[in-house]
């Protein structure tokens, strides 16, 4: 057993992302950190610190993260410029603090929720949108993106195979039950996260890059120095070894929105992809449509699946109504959030919406709504039709494709990852900066004509 590890890793993770964000400086540097912590820090394990939240990997990452930026890219925080796209993630990092004194839980507990929230999820939203300063820096996430689909494949594959046994030899322990882990004739891999569907969730979105790369432009992207046909080819078949079959139909649907944008050019599909999850939550909360005709579906290609998805919809319902007591605020932590159902038990919540919505009630729910879905918004109103398919601008979309699979799968579990929120923020930038890169683009192709053998995907400025 190496259990005994566990304290001097998740403590040692903090000099590792000063090396990495020093050794390979800019996005690499961060990409890594953020990709190697969340996939290898062993999950569910904390160390108890007098007077702060207990550090876990997810405060790992993020410390690493500012320690590796503030000792080895100061200049950086410099860069920062507010704008009313972060108006969302702060209402998000604030509202905690409303929900506790509202409820009598006091200032102490609000303060505590709200450091928690502004490292946990501000951090890395702050850090996407710190990195982001030319039409390059996008392509560099979206490669990264890639290649976290890239690193987790050896692992994924290995689990599908032999069962997730990765973290109990590693870490000594088992994060989940065993039996959640055999799915469709195999196994579903659980590497060293919280559960299996958050590997589906991560080569998911890993992998709607990676086919939104081979449907553009491929030939000019490189991962390790062979071009993106191989490595995208091996995240696909990574993520259907995942056995995750929300994150599957989750991936399907966006590859569908992602081959009507490249063959038509018209960005609709995308905005209605994007626009679904705030469709959806204002529908269900309103209770205006019953899924039953969902169900239905679901059950003429997988009985307990169809079962579970109907579990989750009612126990959406039976949440909303409790949290909707308290409608602005919500009810706070300690799982005051959650009812007492029939049986005389607390009622289990799943999806991350619908825990905001009870925690910290419609604020938190629309601040949450807000950070996921306006940056892509704001950005597909600003490119122009052209420009969806442009090798300049195509990687911003295959970000923006990943970050909305990241948007509907929060909707029934509750997976929030560095890398999404990473990605999120560099979203934002790319929106706002959208119409300066726009204009410089446009001036330096009227002065110097582009060169058959010029790659439009090199513009530097």
């Amino acid at each position: 057993m190496l259990n005994d590890l566990i304290v001097p890793i998740l403590l040692g993770y903090l000099v590792v992302g000063i090396l990495l964000v020093g050794i390979f400086r800019g996005i690499p540097g961060v990409m890594l950190t953020v990709i190697i912590g969340w996939l290898f820090l062993p999950p569910g394990q904390g160390i108890n610190l007098p007077g702060l939240p207990m550090y876990t990997k997810e405060y790992a990452v993020s410390y690493a993260l500012l320690l590796g930026i503030a000792l080895t890219d100061t200049s950086r925080l410099m860069l920062y410029r507010p704008s009313l796209l972060d108006v969302p993630v702060l209402l998000w990092i604030i509202t905690p603090f409303f929900s506790s004194v509202t409820n009598g839980l006091g200032a102490y507990d609000g303060l505590s929720s709200v450091y928690s929230q502004m490292f946990v999820y501000g951090t890395p939203y702050f850090i996407g949108r710190l990195y982001i300063r030319t039409p390059n820096d996008i392509r560099e996430v979206a490669k990264w993106f890639v290649i976290a689909g890239l690193i987790a494949t050896p692992f994924v594959l290995w689990e599908s195979r032999m069962s997730p046994q990765l973290n109990m030899d590693i870490y000594g322990y088992r994060v989940s039950g065993f039996q959640a882990a055999k799915r469709l004739g195999g196994y579903r891999p659980m590497l060293f996260m919280r559960h299996g569907l958050e590997v589906g969730l991560w080569m998911s979105t890993c992998a709607i890059v990676a086919i939104w790369f081979l449907l553009t432009n491929h030939r000019t992207i490189r991962v390790l120095k062979h071009a993106l046909t191989a490595p995208s080819i091996l995240v696909i078949i990574a993520t259907l070894m995942c056995r995750s079959l929300g994150a599957l139909v989750l991936l399907f649907g966006c590859t569908g929105a992602a081959a009507f944008t490249r063959t038509t050019g018209l960005r609709i599909a995308l905005i209605a992809l994007v626009l679904t999850p705030s469709l959806y939550l204002s529908v269900r909360l309103s209770n205006f449509w019953s899924p039953g005709d969902l169900t239905a579906i679901v059950a003429s290609f997988d009985a307990q699946r169809a079962d579970s998805l109907e579990a989750r919809l009612n126990q959406e319902l039976f949440i909303s109504e409790h949290a909707l007591k308290k409608p602005l605020f919500g009810w706070g932590g300690y799982d005051r959030y959650r009812p007492i159902n029939d049986d005389g038990l607390v009622e289990p919540v799943d999806g991350w919406t619908s825990i905001t919505l009870g925690k910290n009630g419609l604020l938190g729910l629309t601040s949450l709504q807000c950070l996921t879905t306006l940056p892509a918004l704001v950005l597909l109103l600003r490119l122009k039709r052209e420009s969806l398919t442009d090798p300049v601008w195509a990687p911003c979309i295959g970000v923006l494709l990943a970050c909305s699979i990241f948007a509907l799968d929060i909707l029934f579990n509750a997976f929030p990852t560095p890398l999404h929120l990473l990605g999120i923020g560099a979203l934002a930038s790319t929106a706002i900066y959208t119409p300066r890169w726009q204009q410089i683009i446009r001036a330096h192709t009227l002065k110097q004509p582009a060169s058959p053998k010029t790659d439009p995907g090199d513009s530097r400025f």
